[in-house]
């Protein structure tokens, strides 16, 4: 399975985000995080592209080499159908997995 992950900035949208695409079945998972001046720019969020955003959804997450693993929330849990996604990444865009990282950090501290 691979995960295409990148870093994205949409100005006309008001968040930036890291989007974690399945290649194979075309799930996704959204980390995301208004701009500033924006409404929640204090808490990430996420989402499966289509769906809601569920505030504050990961409670933990850690990167173990190009893996990267999310513990999320209850509602967060009802969303993906599970209490941990967990996956390698394969870094989009000219973008590093070092770089991934620094962006899913900022937006979840």
């Amino acid at each position: 399975m691979a995960i295409i992950a990148c870093h994205e900035h949409h100005p006309d949208l008001g968040c930036e985000a890291v989007v974690f695409l399945d290649t194979e079945s075309d799930a996704c998972f959204q980390l995301q995080r208004d701009l500033p001046g924006g409404p929640h720019e204090e808490q990430h969020a996420i989402t499966t592209g289509a769906s809601a955003p569920v505030y504050g959804g990961v409670l933990q997450w850690r990167r173990v080499g190009d893996r990267f693993e999310f513990a999320l929330n209850r509602r967060a849990t009802a969303l993906f159908a599970d209490d941990v996604l967990s996956f390698v990444v394969t870094p989009a865009d000219g973008q590093s997995v070092d770089q991934l990282a620094e962006h899913v950090e900022r937006l979840l501290g």
